[in-house]
């Protein structure tokens, strides 16, 4: 099996419109490359990439871009991103960015893993096509907030959840995982939705955050939960990787990683 055999495999599970894909492709590799096992993370980091080698996978699948930013490759004056980039020319992994097909197919790969972590894949009742795939979990009875929170702590493995806003009782949830916390999106889904609460990976925190605030003082069941974007996405990504070594006759592993920040104190 080579590189390019891969990314074919992942284009025929995960079929969308071709022209909606603008990030994703080898970020260093050879397509004709052969590949004996293959790793699936969130992003590639150094420490990522390393392991990778040390267990003999030729070909990583990263989702989030190896050089810090959403497109484009290493900055050239930037000492980290270049020193990164001859890091990974040496250590030998093609490492190919696996980011727009997910988002894109329908249903949205990353957001049906959320679900399925938390194990609400069955309860998901409605879906928002525009402008992007979010799905809704509905429970007619009812969960309290805080006896929610703490399942999704437990499920993701997360220590803690910031949230913004307050809704006591849980009747709807809509999940947007990654970078989608954004105040106008937000704003959308709570709209068209009715939902009480929005579990999201992250967005500027002057604009949702201040939104579901400014609803509770004003009485409105309104609550965001921000769990992070690794903690969001990750699980999908997993998803991913399950599909894959289904599909494939070679070692597909899932390569899990702390996240880049600790909680102080």
């Amino acid at each position: 099996m080579r590189v390019r055999d891969v990314i074919a495999a992942l284009a025929s599970m995960m079929p969308c419109d071709d022209r909606a894909i603008s990030v994703d492709g080898l970020v260093c590799g050879d397509a004709e490359a052969p590949v004996r096992a293959i790793g699936v993370t969130f992003v590639a980091s150094v420490s990522v990439v390393e392991a990778a080698r040390a267990k003999g996978i030729d070909l990583l699948l990263s989702h989030e871009g190896a050089f810090f930013c959403h497109q484009g490759d290493a900055p050239a004056k930037d000492a980290v991103a270049w020193q990164k980039k001859r890091r990974l020319l040496d250590l030998g992994v093609a490492v190919y960015r696996l980011h727009d097909r997910p988002h894109r197919t329908a249903p949205d790969w990353i957001a049906e893993g959320i679900a399925e972590a938390l194990g609400w894949a069955a309860d998901v009742r409605l879906r928002l096509a525009t402008p992007c795939d979010v799905p809704v979990v509905a429970w007619p009875q009812g969960r309290r907030l805080d006896d929610l929170l703490q399942h999704v702590c437990a499920r993701l493995g997360l220590a803690r959840v910031r949230v913004s806003g307050r809704a006591d009782v849980i009747r709807r949830v809509a999940l947007l995982p990654g970078y989608r916390g954004t105040g106008d999106l937000v704003a959308h889904v709570f709209r068209e939705t009715g939902v009480d609460l929005i579990l999201a990976g992250e967005g500027p925190e002057w604009e949702a955050m201040e939104y579901a605030r400014d609803a509770s003082a004003m009485g409105l069941s309104r609550a965001v939960a921000w769990i992070g974007h690794q903690a969001s996405e990750s699980p999908g990504m997993r998803r991913i990787a399950d599909a894959l070594a289904a599909a494939c006759s070679i070692p597909v592993v899932w390569m899990d990683q702390p996240e880049a920040f600790l909680w102080y104190p």
